[in-house]
């Protein structure tokens, strides 16, 4: 199993590479659209849809909202979004988390709205992320948020005792989620300066409002983990063998990247 995961890692990550640094701007709309399609399939799921015509039909009407998103969706329009998904993900979690379980999101149509709030925000965000800035400022920005997976990952397993939301994901620690935080923030610190960008704000409060973003990315996590444990999912998929779907690997990108364009768009003078 983890030969698997890392050959798939490594896949993903040159694939990756290539359409962020080298694809035109049609390739790059055609991927995210492609993506966006097996991300709202995978979500179908999380609302137990199980007829064929019902998960297509789904998945199309999330595809034509990405199409028409990314061609008409204004920066104003993103920003609310952006602000009443981050209300939605913390209600859902903290609902969950102190309801020991017990009170969910059980509206079909909810789980499908969200859903498509979600990701058709992500793929919108993604598009217009590398029409406004060079690939170098969304790849260091991702490596910020994967920083406190990583982060939360060895500082967890040294240091871990406190649970952050045992209702919901019990494997994560408070301890680890810090040391996530500490780690983007250095890197958060590092791209600044690297990329040498002039921006509205000094470079330490840019570096911190990029690490509260990738700890914010944390619920993204928490939110799908109570999507699938209400659907008695253990994956949201399996195209990605080792890893299980989209959603498994992108959750915690699902939240943060509209976020980090947002403040690149607003924090630099670019």
């Amino acid at each position: 199993m983890l030969k698997q995961r890392v050959i798939t890692a490594v896949v993903l990550a040159v694939l990756a590479g290539l359409l962020l640094f080298k694809s035109s701007d049609g390739i790059w709309q055609g991927v995210i659209l492609f993506i966006a399609a097996v991300m709202a399939w995978e979500w179908a799921g999380f609302a137990r849809l199980k007829a064929l015509w019902q998960k297509a039909s789904f998945t199309l009407l999330v595809a034509i909202m990405v199409w028409l998103g990314v061609m008409w969706l204004p920066i104003q329009a993103i920003l609310a979004l952006t602000l009443i998904e981050c209300l939605l993900v913390v209600f859902v979690v903290l609902r969950y988390q102190k309801s020991e379980g017990k009170q969910g999101i059980k509206s079909t149509f909810f789980i499908l709205l969200s859903g498509a709030l979600v990701v058709v925000l992500f793929s919108v965000a993604l598009s217009q992320f590398r029409s406004e800035f060079s690939p170098w400022v969304i790849l260091l920005s991702l490596l910020v948020i994967w920083a406190v997976d990583t982060g939360a990952y060895f500082s967890g397993r040294r240091f871990g005792k406190t649970k952050l939301a045992q209702h919901v994901s019990p494997g994560k620690t408070w301890e680890g989620v810090w040391g996530g935080v500490a780690l983007a923030f250095a890197i958060s610190v590092l791209s600044v300066l690297w990329l040498s960008i002039e921006l509205h704000l000094s470079i330490w409060a840019f570096a911190f409002l990029l690490a509260f973003i990738a700890l914010f990315s944390v619920l993204g996590d928490l939110f799908e983990s109570v999507l699938k444990r209400q659907a008695g999912l253990k994956d949201s998929g399996h195209i990605l063998p080792g890893h299980g779907g989209l959603l498994d690997r992108g959750d915690s990108l699902l939240i943060a990247v509209p976020m980090m364009y947002l403040l690149w768009h607003f924090g630099s003078l670019s």
